[in-house]
């Protein structure tokens, strides 16, 4: 694993391809250059994580496995590596830009809302202010995990929202206000949604994975990862069976739904 691969504190940021003079001006420790080197590599992990479909060995999330893999190699060299292929200047990139992972505005900080990551300029802005406020992302690093031990709470996040933003993380509204959760959609007799989720996406262990209800279906894809199931052009002949089978479930129960909704509205008029 990548913790497994402990880098030296102290150590010279061109040993993990990071160009020179491009380490953001708040990171003044050790400490925390390491926690922001590993929030970059982790978030890099994260996004081509939901980008593994279709499954091959010709996706970023397999060449990553194969860079971290190696023996040949230590753990700058690894890290240079990847972060150089994954966030360099072009296929000819020497160095990645550490300031370029930041997302705009003031108090910008690559550790952000969302430590699967907030992304970079305005973009990354946006995502770091809605991760502040209602849609709270409790994302950390673990025994458990490939990556250092990080553990995430919710007073760190407070104090970087409030330092961000001026605003305070509310991570309940969405089951306190919306009473969107599987117990309470069931009570409130909710009815005509679909939920899909991609096993291979991580955010899968997140979703609601069985059916509730035969109003409140679920179709999981075994070789799915994210979004793929809305391409918007399959099933096509690089989708996988498993996903080719859901775009002709998920096309009969959005059929039949909008067949009722009519239906309905026919009776009402």
């Amino acid at each position: 694993t990548i913790r497994d691969d402990t880098l030296e504190k102290g150590m010279d940021p061109g040993s993990v391809g990071i160009c020179q003079d491009s380490v953001p001006g708040y990171i003044a420790t050790d400490q925390t250059f390491l926690d922001e080197l590993f929030m970059v590599v982790a978030y890099s992990f994260a996004n081509d994580n939901m980008a593994f479909y279709p499954p091959t060995k010709d996706t970023r999330l397999a060449n990553a496995c194969d860079i971290f893999s190696c023996c040949c190699k230590d753990a700058n060299a690894k890290v240079a590596e990847f972060l150089t292929k994954r966030l360099g200047d072009g296929d000819d990139a020497t160095c990645w830009n550490m300031t370029g992972q930041l997302p705009s505005g003031p108090g910008a900080t690559i550790s952000s809302g969302d430590w699967s990551g907030v992304g970079t300029g305005g973009d990354g802005e946006s995502w770091d202010f809605q991760t502040c406020g209602i849609l709270i992302e409790a994302i950390g690093f673990t025994q458990a995990s490939m990556f250092p031990v990080r553990d995430w709470s919710l007073d760190w996040l407070t104090q970087h929202c409030q330092a961000r933003f001026a605003v305070t993380p509310d991570p309940y509204v969405f089951v306190d206000q919306f009473r969107f959760d599987a117990k309470s959609m069931i009570q409130d007799g909710v009815t005509k949604i679909l939920f899909t989720n991609g096993e291979n996406d991580g955010w899968s262990v997140g979703g609601i994975n069985e059916t509730l209800s035969p109003d409140l279906p679920v179709i999981n894809f075994p070789n799915g990862a994210h979004h793929s199931d809305l391409s918007g052009v399959g099933p096509s002949d690089v989708d996988t069976d498993d996903i080719k089978a859901g775009f002709v479930q998920i096309q009969a129960i959005l059929s039949t739904w909008l067949d009722e909704i009519v239906d309905e509205a026919v009776e009402v008029l």
